[in-house]
């Protein structure tokens, strides 16, 4: 009985590497969907006909911004914290661009809708750029600011939750490429990055519960 027991034990650990693997690819598989499908209906749709290649540009950027704010909870969860901050500045690089080829074709029109006379849109974009700064700053300091880890926790979800749902708002209420069916496609990364905050919320506490001695 004792033999039986000891060979099984090295055969089922020998599953892990084999499940780490394929979970590993079912995730990268749908990431390459989420930010490929948005550009694909974005680059094809009919507003983007003729347009500049600053216009094209921004879209792009705008486009891949959002799918990678939506995948950003998930990397979290999953512990792939080193993935989840490059991810971050990724995405906070691409919404530079975004808006950096915005006024390379329209300066006087980028200028208005920053501006307090600007359409809600444009104030939701710029309120969800300067959280996504906080975030990522709060990324990169963590360890450095004089504040504890439940409080960081805090802080860092909220900004969070503010990026996801004014950046998806903002893309939803933009009349460009990513209407008609983009609408329910970003609906859709919305709801997945806002249910990924909490979802990473519990998946850290249960983990934080597992390493917790037995009483």
């Amino acid at each position: 009985m004792s033999s039986t027991l000891t060979m099984s034990v090295p055969r089922s650990t020998s599953r892990l590497p084999a499940v780490t693997d394929r979970r590993t690819l079912a995730l990268g598989t749908a990431t390459v969907v989420v930010a490929a499908l948005p550009v694909a209906l974005a680059l094809t749709d009919r507003h983007l006909a003729g347009a500049s290649t600053a216009l094209v540009l921004s879209t792009t950027a705008g486009t891949l911004a959002v799918s990678a704010l939506a995948v950003q909870p998930l990397l979290a969860r999953r512990r792939r914290i080193a993935r989840h901050q490059m991810l971050g500045c990724v995405a906070l690089g691409l919404v530079l661009v975004h808006v950096a080829a915005l006024f390379v074709e329209s300066p006087g029109d980028a200028w208005f809708a920053i501006s307090p006379d600007g359409p809600t849109r444009a104030r939701m974009a710029l309120i969800a750029t300067v959280a996504l700064f906080g975030v990522v700053a709060l990324g990169a300091l963590r360890t450095r600011l004089p504040i504890s880890a439940g409080t960081w926790r805090v802080v860092h979800a909220y900004l969070a939750v503010m990026v996801i749902a004014l950046g998806i708002a903002h893309a939803v209420l933009t009349d460009g490429a990513l209407d008609d069916a983009g609408t329910p496609i970003l609906a859709i990364l919305g709801v997945v990055g806002l249910l990924g905050v909490p979802a990473a919320h519990v998946a850290r506490t249960r983990r934080a519960r597992g390493r917790a001695p037995s009483e």
